[in-house]
């Protein structure tokens, strides 16, 4: 309890500095669940006997402003019809196939890079999602790539060949498809990626799409980075239900 009673004590000096330099948009909403998470942990210790650390802590507070701004976004999507209509939406796989979403978050608190991948069928339905993370962080190139090469090698682990792969980093998909050499360790894990495609995933393709219709890849990378361990997910996870069946419609 001592580590989050001091992170406490550390968290009061920032409404004085909030208010004399101003808190932006982003920092106020995690303030707030900060706050709640902190009071929770008090809650624990007091009524349930739980001591929480300074990493559930934080870990609790993520976890609870992804699924709020998961929310808010489906919710003015939903009341902005026009809007809607010019938005770049995720779509079905064809029959028979399966789409995989992939993304990497880059977390300069958690020295992390955080990847998340998100299986569904052609209904669009949930099948499976994964969430990893590389230490310590690396640059967005070589994350971004890091991410789809550990994506591929999950659906060929699954034997999911006939899957359609979808990243939001247009430097990645282009590399992947160039017929130029890159001599670096970003071409390197290119490469790998190029390999698998060529021999395994005959029967699957990578494209790159717009951020918007890479929402679900996008959350779970983000709440990767304050996780403690890789996860493995056979039911729809909470920071994406919303999303999720938001999508299937």
């Amino acid at each position: 309890m001592r580590t989050a009673i001091t992170y406490c004590s550390y968290v009061r000096k920032v409404p004085s500095a909030g208010s004399e330099q101003g808190l932006d948009k982003n920092q106020q909403e995690f303030f707030s669940v900060m706050a709640w998470s902190i009071w929770k942990c008090r809650n624990n210790h007091v009524w349930n006997n739980i001591f929480d650390t300074i990493q559930t802590v934080c870990k609790r507070a993520n976890h609870l402003i992804t699924g709020w701004r998961n929310a808010q976004q489906v919710r003015a999507l939903a009341d902005n019809p026009q809007h809607t209509s010019q938005q770049v939406e995720w779509t079905k796989p064809i029959n028979g196939r399966y789409k995989l979403n992939v993304d990497a978050s880059f977390s300069h608190l958690y020295n992390k890079v955080g990847i998340g991948m998100c299986i569904r069928d052609d209904q669009g339905c949930f099948v499976k999602a994964k969430t990893e993370w590389i230490e310590p962080i690396l640059d967005v190139e070589i994350g971004e790539a890091m991410g789809l090469l550990r994506a591929l090698k999950w659906i060929d682990e699954l034997q999911l060949h006939n899957t359609d792969v979808e990243v939001d980093c247009k430097r990645v998909v282009d590399g992947l498809n160039s017929k130029r050499n890159i001599n670096s360790d970003f071409g390197a894990i290119l490469s790998d990626c190029r390999s698998l495609l060529a021999t395994n995933l005959v029967n699957s393709n990578v494209k790159f799409i717009r951020r918007q219709a890479n929402e679900v890849a996008h959350s779970l990378a983000w709440v990767a980075t304050s996780s403690a361990s890789f996860q493995n997910f056979i039911d729809i996870p909470t920071c994406i239900y919303d999303i999720i069946i938001n999508e299937m419609r």
